[in-house]
């Protein structure tokens, strides 16, 4: 009976585990499954497994890219997160090259395919993700380590006390009270309270032995876009020109950006709105895709756009040294031709993550890194700020994926934080996976074994906390479900105890049991246990 019901346990879980992990599908969906191809000077839509090298393929505007190519005609612009985890829209113009999986937000690019399907950026980024959830060693309940021992002890107790004393009643005495109820609820009971406790915090968590695993993580690494940062552009400075203020400039911009679904156009919107500007309606709009968006507000013809190519240019408008450094977008704004002002917007970091850093430290994780694809200058400057000293840049999915298998080859145990698709071979690679549940992808999601519903950074160390609060309540059961029993083994074999009393004495031992795991439940983020 106790292998059954252990048994069913393992395969309940294992179906929960496989329900929940549907990464790779995920993935798949991010390739459309038809495209435009131009054939014979006519377009032509095919499916996408039809496209081969050489093929020109059309991309409009809200469209994703089925292929890996080089831009041949046209301007676009371009969301590639998802692939480099560069939170800015990079713009593509004729020589560009383009990635299966990234989206466009404006503009119409012809693409010359180079690579198709498995051979495409995103086909190589499925395959790492097939290959880190392969080579994931599976997770050993603690409980394990000791229940295949437990039950034979038991039986040949019994048969011992039966040889030796010839007393039936009490080897059946020592049955009841060796049948390891107790030993048995020690990790579920403590678990379930963990998992319901942490799902009233904002932290799903996709099975106990996950909970049980994080309490053992020395090392938790950081994406930064999304995950350090707050993965959505805002206005940060506003430089009024010849005479303009700044609210003349933001309205503006605003009124021209009003419809727009761009995500700079959307951030500047939001900020007039937090700023009480009502933006006026917009007449004869223009989008010319790389360059800006123009349009009639108030009788004014009101531009915004980017700088102009090269130094030269941006001296003659009068905005030298206005440029932005990387990681930085400018945005310049123009009445009837002359420069008003400039918008500067960046993807900003989340205000707790000094705090968060500190407390994993005080935690006892000894390296908390920060991996990104974006460059350089834009990571030391965010790590500087996060309070964080070690950090990689311009890594693809596969360095990072890399780098986590060099913490675990350290011999680390390694948990990754992160939000996007590009992470999900490092997530999945990872002995802990935690995703950004609001912010996140669901490939991101799928492939996590845990996620922060409310992106709140402040949970971590509280999850940490309670992995190791769990761990010790399971410890705690099982040295109690151990020394309760041979008590009782010892008093059933002296013949002290009945089979009726054994079986009182079973049932008290596994209530305590429960008692003790249900304090799980009273634990809270930063106090540790509520007084009860």
């Amino acid at each position: 009976m106790v292998a059954l019901i252990m048994t069913l346990g393992a395969l309940l879980e294992e179906y929960a585990a496989q329900r929940s992990r549907s990464a790779i599908y995920a993935l798949v969906q991010l390739s459309p499954e038809k495209a435009v191809v131009m054939r014979d000077g006519a377009e032509v839509s095919v499916p996408v497994e039809e496209i081969q090298p050489g093929d020109n393929v059309l991309i409009r505007s809200g469209e994703k890219v089925p292929v890996d190519g080089k831009v041949m005609q046209g301007h676009a612009t371009l969301n590639e997160s998802s692939l480099t985890g560069e939170s800015l829209p990079v713009e593509k113009a004729a020589g560009d090259m383009v990635f299966a999986g990234s989206v466009s937000y404006a503009g119409m690019v012809v693409v010359q395919t180079l690579k198709t399907g498995a051979a495409t950026t995103l086909g190589k980024l499925i395959e790492l993700v097939q290959e880190a959830e392969s080579q994931k060693a599976p997770i050993l309940r603690a409980i394990d380590r000791y229940a295949k021992y437990f039950t034979p002890v038991i039986i040949s107790l019994s048969v011992a006390v039966y040889l030796f004393t010839g007393d039936l009643h009490r080897a059946i005495t020592v049955l009841i009270v060796g049948c390891p109820c107790a030993f048995i609820l020690a990790a579920p009971t403590a678990v379930v309270a963990a998992l319901g406790n942490a799902s009233k915090n904002g932290i799903l968590i996709k099975g106990g032995a996950f909970l049980e695993r994080a309490a053992q993580v020395d090392a938790l690494v950081f994406d930064k876009t999304g995950t350090l940062t707050t993965g959505k552009l805002v206005v940060t400075r506003i430089v009024p020109l010849g005479g303009a203020s700044e609210n003349r400039v933001l309205a503006a911009a605003a009124a021209v950006e009003k419809y727009s679904e761009h995500p700079l156009g959307r951030a500047i919107v939001d900020t007039a709105g937090r700023r009480g500007l009502a933006p006026e309606e917009p007449e004869r709009f223009k989008s010319a895709p790389g360059i800006g968006v123009e349009a009639l507000v108030g009788g004014r013809r009101v531009f915004v756009g980017g700088f102009g190519p090269g130094e030269a240019a941006a001296e003659a408008e009068g905005l030298a040294g206005l440029k932005p450094p990387r990681g930085i977008k400018a945005l310049v704004v123009k009445e009837d031709g002359l420069p008003v002002g400039v918008i500067y917007l960046q993807d900003v970091l989340r205000p707790e993550v000094p705090a968060v850093v500190e407390s994993l430290r005080e935690a006892g994780i000894k390296r908390v890194p920060m991996l990104t694809g974006d460059d350089e200058a834009v990571a030391a400057h965010l790590a500087a700020a996060g309070g964080i000293g070690e950090y990689r840049a311009g890594l693809l999915p596969e360095h990072k994926l890399e780098q986590i298998k060099e913490y675990q080859r350290r011999g680390h145990t390694v948990a990754y934080v992160g939000d996007g698709i590009n992470d999900a071979p490092a997530l999945a690679a990872a002995d802990i996976g935690i995703a950004m549940g609001a912010m996140g992808t669901d490939v991101a999601i799928e492939a996590a074994d845990i996620a922060l519903l409310n992106d709140d950074l402040t949970r971590l160390p509280y999850l940490l906390r309670l992995a190791g609060a769990t761990m010790n309540t399971i410890n705690l059961n099982v040295v109690f479900a151990v020394g309760f029993n041979v008590l009782a083994l010892a008093l059933s074999g002296a013949g002290l105890l009945t089979p009726i009393m054994g079986a009182v004495a079973h049932n008290i031992g596994s209530v305590l049991v429960i008692l003790n795991s249900v304090r799980l439940l009273a634990f809270r983020p930063g106090r540790g246990f509520a007084a009860t």
